[in-house]
């Protein structure tokens, strides 16, 4: 257990509050903005922070316990999360894959480990800002039971554990084996092949199949589009 110490006069948590709160803030509006950015110029986008962001700067900045508590946890979370699917990510997609698209694709990759470097910064400086002893000790003196970091954590192994489960159970499925003969029929077989995501879709009597397969080989990477109905 921490040692907290108590001090009802001197809030000091709330310089933390207001630090944290304000960088959540400004991080928000700028994934927002470039959210919109992506939208209205075709470009893909996927982030985890915008609007959750700003709501939890604002609710820091309003002094909220609770949102400390909340954010602190989940932080902790996606940094499990994130680590494990880094250890089970030759699960999620076949190494020779990946090992192409680094050497195909230095810029893109190097952009993206940047990106997944900041946010697990940021993240890590939020959960230790968030888990000072001065926030802990203002936990404890609203009477405000400490969320367990471990749950958080087994949860964000949890949770990748399950997705490296779950795509390796899609590409035994019987879909899967049609969408990459399909694709393997329009490029032929110098390729490898691989299902980088599969939907399916129904609308009363209707059902069908969509998704994606990457073909590669040593020149190049190209994800094909597939689509059957049943």
């Amino acid at each position: 257990m921490p040692n907290i110490k108590f001090s009802m006069n001197s809030p000091s948590h709330i310089p933390i509050f207001k630090r944290t709160g304000w960088v959540l803030l400004v991080v928000g509006v700028l994934d927002i903005g470039f959210m919109v950015y992506c939208i209205v110029n075709g470009i893909a986008y996927s982030s985890s922070l915008n609007i959750f962001a700003v709501v939890g700067g604002a609710f820091l900045l309003r002094g909220s316990l609770r949102a400390a508590s909340i954010i602190r946890w989940f932080g902790i979370f996606m940094i499990a999360a994130f680590s494990s699917v880094l250890v089970t990510s030759p699960l999620l997609q076949p190494l020779s894959l990946t090992l192409t698209q680094l050497r195909l694709s230095p810029l893109a990759a190097a952009k993206s480990l940047l990106v997944f470097s900041v946010l697990l910064v940021l993240l890590w400086w939020l959960t230790r800002e968030l888990g000072s002893q001065p926030v802990l000790a203002a936990q404890a003196a609203a009477g405000r039971k400490l969320k367990s970091i471990r749950l958080a954590i087994a949860a964000g192994i949890g949770l990748a554990v399950v997705l490296a489960v779950s795509v390796n159970l899609v590409q035994r499925t019987e879909s899967a084996a049609k969408a990459i003969s399909l694709v393997k029929g329009q490029l032929g077989p110098g390729y490898q092949y691989h299902v980088s995501s599969l939907r399916y879709q129904s609308s009363g009597a209707n059902s069908s199949v969509s998704g994606v397969v990457t073909a590669w080989s040593a020149m190049e990477v190209k994800n094909v589009p597939f689509q059957w109905s049943d």
